[in-house]
């Protein structure tokens, strides 16, 4: 639908003019779409569904209601928490105050948008992607390091070595291997894991360490260290019902797949979404493109 047909009528000043009632985006009330933006003094032509900017003229105004919006939000200079004093605040109706630490909104009142959604594909970040992945794979390695020398038995080469399955390395005679059990060699100690807990506690850290922090902080350390965010399609924070699932998800996307179908989903679907992305209803963005809608283009 263009701008110009049909044409945009001269709306109704509202109840409550601006700084009371500012300029952000709200429901719309045509019912036409999610949202429309309020300029602060009537309804524009500008509307956004799941993320996607587009024109629709109205054929009807009337104000957002002022009371809607925060004391701290009144004014067009009013800036938002987590944003910085150049951003300027625009509502999404059923999310929470930015968090300053996440850069973007979380589930508990009212929130705002900096702007409306870039006209570029603000999911076009694979390479930080990958690079985020692997700082987040060699922490993980780590701690998994760490796990299994604080759960494991310790026995000398001598008495792993009488063990069923287990033999001397063809490589390396001073290793032990076994075909039943992970064992690491040190000099004359073999460290064997204890399946059950070494495993239990793995699972339990890529838990907290992927799936509550991406929902509590909008990334894991490894986005954060290279500037970028999950969010839902309006930009804000995924929470954490949705970093469950994608958390969940992430099994058939990384290693029961080899990390193909992750890679794969990501470079060629829409928004670069891999399944767990697609499950939970997520994107992946820049830091500076979280809290304003996904724009994500048609392939």
């Amino acid at each position: 639908m263009t701008t110009s047909e049909p044409p945009t009528p001269e709306p109704p000043a509202p109840d409550n003019p601006a700084p009371d009632n500012p300029a952000r985006w709200a429901p719309d009330p045509l019912g036409r779409h999610q949202y429309r933006y309020w300029d602060g003094t009537g309804w524009t032509e500008h509307v956004s569904d799941d993320g996607r900017v587009g024109t629709d003229p109205p054929i009807a105004n009337s104000a957002p209601a002022a009371q809607d919006v925060p004391p701290e939000a009144a004014g067009d200079a009013a800036p938002v928490a987590g944003f910085g004093a150049t951003h300027h605040g625009a509502p999404v109706p059923g999310s929470g105050a930015y968090a300053a630490s996440a850069g973007y909104a979380t589930p508990t009142g009212p929130t705002y948008w900096t702007q409306p959604a870039a006209s570029y594909d603000a999911t076009a970040v694979l390479g930080r992607r990958y690079g985020a992945f692997l700082i987040d794979a060699a922490i993980s390695l780590i701690v998994f390091g760490v796990l299994f020398f604080a759960t494991a038995t310790t026995h000398t080469r001598a008495e792993m070595l009488r063990v069923p399955g287990c033999h001397l390395s063809a490589n390396d005679s001073s290793q032990v291997e076994c075909n039943n059990r992970a064992v690491v060699t040190v000099n004359d100690t073999v460290y064997e894991a204890k399946g059950g807990p070494y495993l239990l506690l793995c699972v339990v850290f890529t838990l907290l360490y992927f799936a509550l922090m991406e929902g509590l902080t909008g990334a894991t350390a490894g986005k954060h260290m290279t500037g970028l965010r999950v969010v839902r399609p309006e930009g804000t924070g995924i929470g954490l019902p949705r970093a469950l699932v994608r958390w969940a998800v992430f099994a058939v996307d990384g290693p029961l797949t080899l990390f193909i179908c992750g890679i794969v989903t990501s470079s060629v679907s829409a928004g670069h979404r891999r399944l767990g992305d697609m499950a939970a209803g997520s994107y992946v963005v820049a830091k500076s493109d979280a809290g304003r809608p996904v724009n994500v283009p048609p392939r």
